[in-house]
């Protein structure tokens, strides 16, 4: 079973990151802040959930899979938001799944191809 991890906003994004030690692939699913119903703000990201949560399921069970709520919509929205800002993020888009510390990224609509999802997370060449 795939170990998941949430954190909630930018700061604790990188304290998290910072601390975290694994020996397995990490990967990161950038995601709008759930409402109280449970369900994100962003559209894209409720509409792409259940591909993803698919595609995870071809993931080997040594993965970590770290949800990044990045918060609310107008903080999203401006451009001067740290996640579109930070060299390693580079966030243009919601949702976007990315194995942490490489270029490998599935943006927006890519996030509703099962296919694409399992081949992210299948693939082992670095």
């Amino acid at each position: 079973m795939v170990v998941r991890h949430t954190i909630q906003g930018y700061e604790n994004f990188l304290k998290f990151m910072e601390k975290f030690e694994a020996n397995e692939p990490v990967y990161v699913l950038y995601s709008g802040t759930k409402l109280p119903n449970g369900k994100s703000w962003c559209s894209d990201c409720v509409e792409a959930e259940p591909f993803i949560e698919e595609g995870i399921k071809a993931a080997p069970e040594s993965v970590h899979l770290v949800v990044v709520e990045v918060g609310d919509r107008p903080l999203w929205k401006d451009l001067n938001c740290p996640f579109r800002k930070n060299s390693t993020t580079k966030l243009k888009v919601l949702p976007t799944l990315a194995r942490w510390g490489t270029q490998k990224r599935l943006e927006g609509d890519q996030c509703l191809k099962v296919d694409l999802i399992e081949m992210l997370l299948t693939d082992d060449d670095d």
